[in-house]
Protein backbone atom coordinates (compact mmCIF):
# COMPACT_ATOMS: atom_id res chain seq x y z
CA UNK A 1 0.00 0.00 0.00
CA UNK A 2 1.50 3.38 -0.97
CA UNK A 3 2.51 5.85 1.69
CA UNK A 4 1.11 9.32 1.22
CA UNK A 5 2.80 12.55 2.21
CA UNK A 6 0.76 14.94 4.35
CA UNK A 7 0.19 17.04 1.23
CA UNK A 8 -0.87 13.94 -0.70
CA UNK A 9 -3.29 12.94 2.05
CA UNK A 10 -4.79 16.42 2.10
CA UNK A 11 -5.21 16.39 -1.70
CA UNK A 12 -6.87 12.96 -1.67
CA UNK A 13 -9.12 13.96 1.23
CA UNK A 14 -10.23 17.07 -0.65
CA UNK A 15 -10.85 15.06 -3.82
CA UNK A 16 -12.88 12.49 -1.88
CA UNK A 17 -15.03 15.24 -0.40
CA UNK A 18 -15.55 17.00 -3.74
CA UNK A 19 -16.15 13.92 -5.87
CA UNK A 20 -18.22 12.27 -3.16
CA UNK A 21 -20.43 15.35 -2.95
CA UNK A 22 -20.81 15.47 -6.74
CA UNK A 23 -21.66 11.76 -7.00
CA UNK A 24 -23.99 11.66 -3.99
CA UNK A 25 -25.81 14.79 -5.14
CA UNK A 26 -26.22 13.40 -8.66
CA UNK A 27 -27.07 9.77 -7.93
CA UNK A 28 -27.88 9.49 -4.21
CA UNK A 29 -26.15 7.45 -1.52
CA UNK A 30 -27.75 4.15 -2.49
CA UNK A 31 -26.65 4.18 -6.15
CA UNK A 32 -23.07 5.41 -5.62
CA UNK A 33 -20.52 2.67 -5.03
CA UNK A 34 -17.04 2.87 -3.58
CA UNK A 35 -15.82 1.83 -7.03
CA UNK A 36 -17.51 4.94 -8.47
CA UNK A 37 -15.79 7.12 -5.88
CA UNK A 38 -12.30 5.68 -6.30
CA UNK A 39 -12.61 5.88 -10.09
CA UNK A 40 -13.57 9.57 -9.87
CA UNK A 41 -10.75 10.33 -7.42
CA UNK A 42 -8.27 8.10 -9.28
CA UNK A 43 -7.11 6.14 -6.25
CA UNK A 44 -7.04 2.46 -5.40
CA UNK A 45 -9.94 1.01 -3.48
CA UNK A 46 -7.58 0.08 -0.61
CA UNK A 47 -6.54 3.74 -0.42
CA UNK A 48 -10.18 4.78 0.04
CA UNK A 49 -10.31 2.65 3.20
CA UNK A 50 -7.36 4.55 4.66
CA UNK A 51 -9.68 7.58 4.79
CA UNK A 52 -13.16 6.12 5.36
CA UNK A 53 -14.66 2.86 6.59
CA UNK A 54 -17.35 3.03 3.92
CA UNK A 55 -19.24 5.37 1.62
CA UNK A 56 -21.70 6.20 4.41
CA UNK A 57 -18.85 7.62 6.47
CA UNK A 58 -17.80 9.81 3.54
CA UNK A 59 -21.40 10.94 3.03
CA UNK A 60 -21.72 11.80 6.73
CA UNK A 61 -18.42 13.72 6.67
CA UNK A 62 -19.56 15.76 3.66
CA UNK A 63 -22.98 16.49 5.19
CA UNK A 64 -21.43 17.45 8.51
CA UNK A 65 -18.98 19.86 6.88
CA UNK A 66 -21.74 21.52 4.84
CA UNK A 67 -24.00 21.83 7.88
CA UNK A 68 -21.17 23.40 9.85
CA UNK A 69 -20.72 26.01 7.11
CA UNK A 70 -24.45 26.76 7.15
CA UNK A 71 -24.54 27.09 10.93
CA UNK A 72 -21.53 29.41 10.95
CA UNK A 73 -23.30 31.61 8.38
CA UNK A 74 -26.47 31.63 10.49
CA UNK A 75 -24.49 32.64 13.58
CA UNK A 76 -23.05 35.55 11.58
CA UNK A 77 -26.52 36.61 10.39
CA UNK A 78 -27.80 36.57 13.95
CA UNK A 79 -24.85 38.61 15.23
CA UNK A 80 -25.08 41.16 12.43
CA UNK A 81 -28.86 41.63 12.72
CA UNK A 82 -29.13 42.45 16.43
CA UNK A 83 -30.67 45.87 15.70
CA UNK A 84 -33.59 44.34 13.77
CA UNK A 85 -36.86 43.05 15.21
CA UNK A 86 -37.18 39.41 16.20
CA UNK A 87 -39.52 38.76 13.27
CA UNK A 88 -37.11 40.32 10.78
CA UNK A 89 -34.25 38.28 12.20
CA UNK A 90 -36.16 34.99 12.05
CA UNK A 91 -37.13 35.66 8.43
CA UNK A 92 -33.52 36.51 7.60
CA UNK A 93 -32.35 33.26 9.18
CA UNK A 94 -34.86 31.20 7.23
CA UNK A 95 -34.03 32.83 3.88
CA UNK A 96 -30.28 32.62 4.42
CA UNK A 97 -30.68 28.99 5.41
CA UNK A 98 -32.76 28.20 2.34
CA UNK A 99 -30.21 29.90 0.06
CA UNK A 100 -27.41 27.90 1.64
CA UNK A 101 -29.41 24.68 1.29
CA UNK A 102 -29.83 25.52 -2.40
CA UNK A 103 -26.04 25.95 -2.55
CA UNK A 104 -25.54 22.50 -0.97
CA UNK A 105 -28.09 20.21 -2.66
CA UNK A 106 -26.55 17.13 -1.04
CA UNK A 107 -28.35 18.21 2.15
CA UNK A 108 -31.74 18.61 0.49
CA UNK A 109 -31.40 15.08 -0.93
CA UNK A 110 -31.24 13.48 2.52
CA UNK A 111 -34.41 11.47 2.94
CA UNK A 112 -35.58 8.71 5.26
CA UNK A 113 -33.97 6.01 3.13
CA UNK A 114 -30.59 7.80 3.25
CA UNK A 115 -30.82 8.24 7.02
CA UNK A 116 -31.65 4.55 7.47
CA UNK A 117 -28.74 3.46 5.25
CA UNK A 118 -26.33 5.61 7.21
CA UNK A 119 -27.69 4.39 10.56
CA UNK A 120 -27.26 0.75 9.47
CA UNK A 121 -23.65 1.16 8.33
CA UNK A 122 -22.10 3.83 10.54
CA UNK A 123 -20.89 3.06 14.05
CA UNK A 124 -22.93 4.19 17.03
CA UNK A 125 -19.96 6.32 18.14
CA UNK A 126 -19.73 8.11 14.78
CA UNK A 127 -23.48 8.78 14.77
CA UNK A 128 -23.21 10.15 18.31
CA UNK A 129 -20.39 12.48 17.20
CA UNK A 130 -22.54 13.68 14.31
CA UNK A 131 -25.56 14.27 16.55
CA UNK A 132 -23.39 16.05 19.14
CA UNK A 133 -22.52 18.60 16.49
CA UNK A 134 -26.25 19.08 15.98
CA UNK A 135 -26.78 22.78 15.66
CA UNK A 136 -30.31 23.79 16.47
CA UNK A 137 -31.26 26.99 14.65
CA UNK A 138 -34.07 27.71 17.13
CA UNK A 139 -31.73 27.42 20.12
CA UNK A 140 -29.23 29.66 18.33
CA UNK A 141 -31.94 32.26 17.74
CA UNK A 142 -32.91 32.09 21.41
CA UNK A 143 -29.26 32.47 22.42
CA UNK A 144 -29.20 35.62 20.30
CA UNK A 145 -32.15 37.11 22.15
CA UNK A 146 -35.09 36.01 20.03
CA UNK A 147 -37.98 34.93 22.26
CA UNK A 148 -40.62 32.50 21.11
CA UNK A 149 -44.08 31.95 22.60
CA UNK A 150 -43.76 28.16 22.41
CA UNK A 151 -41.36 25.49 23.59
CA UNK A 152 -38.17 25.07 21.55
CA UNK A 153 -39.24 21.62 20.32
CA UNK A 154 -42.53 22.98 19.01
CA UNK A 155 -40.86 25.91 17.25
CA UNK A 156 -38.24 23.57 15.78
CA UNK A 157 -41.01 21.36 14.40
CA UNK A 158 -42.76 24.40 12.93
CA UNK A 159 -39.58 25.36 11.11
CA UNK A 160 -38.98 21.78 10.03
CA UNK A 161 -42.47 21.69 8.53
CA UNK A 162 -41.87 25.04 6.83
CA UNK A 163 -38.61 23.68 5.45
CA UNK A 164 -40.52 20.68 4.03
CA UNK A 165 -42.91 23.12 2.35
CA UNK A 166 -39.90 24.95 0.89
CA UNK A 167 -38.55 21.62 -0.44
CA UNK A 168 -41.91 20.93 -2.12
CA UNK A 169 -41.66 24.27 -3.94
CA UNK A 170 -38.31 23.50 -5.58
CA UNK A 171 -39.80 23.01 -9.05
CA UNK A 172 -41.32 26.50 -8.98
CA UNK A 173 -39.59 29.74 -10.03
CA UNK A 174 -37.44 31.21 -7.23
CA UNK A 175 -39.61 34.35 -6.97
CA UNK A 176 -42.72 32.17 -6.50
CA UNK A 177 -40.92 30.15 -3.81
CA UNK A 178 -39.94 33.35 -1.99
CA UNK A 179 -43.48 34.77 -2.12
CA UNK A 180 -45.10 31.57 -0.83
CA UNK A 181 -42.58 31.14 1.99
CA UNK A 182 -42.82 34.85 2.84
CA UNK A 183 -46.61 34.53 3.27
CA UNK A 184 -46.21 31.40 5.39
CA UNK A 185 -43.46 32.97 7.50
CA UNK A 186 -45.54 36.10 8.15
CA UNK A 187 -48.40 33.93 9.43
CA UNK A 188 -46.08 31.82 11.53
CA UNK A 189 -44.37 34.88 13.03
CA UNK A 190 -47.76 36.13 14.22
CA UNK A 191 -48.15 32.95 16.24
CA UNK A 192 -44.70 32.08 17.56
CA UNK A 193 -43.08 35.46 18.41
Amino acid sequence: MPKFSEQGKARIQQCLLEEGERLFTTYGLKKVTIDDIVKAVKIAKASFYRFYEGKEYLFLDIAQRKQKEIFESLENVLKESESKTDRERVKMVFFVMSELMRKYPILTNIDGETVEAIARKVSVQRLAEYRAQGFDAVKAMEEHGIRFCYDTKVVSQVFHTLYQAWISLQGQPVEMQKQVIDIMLDGIMEQII
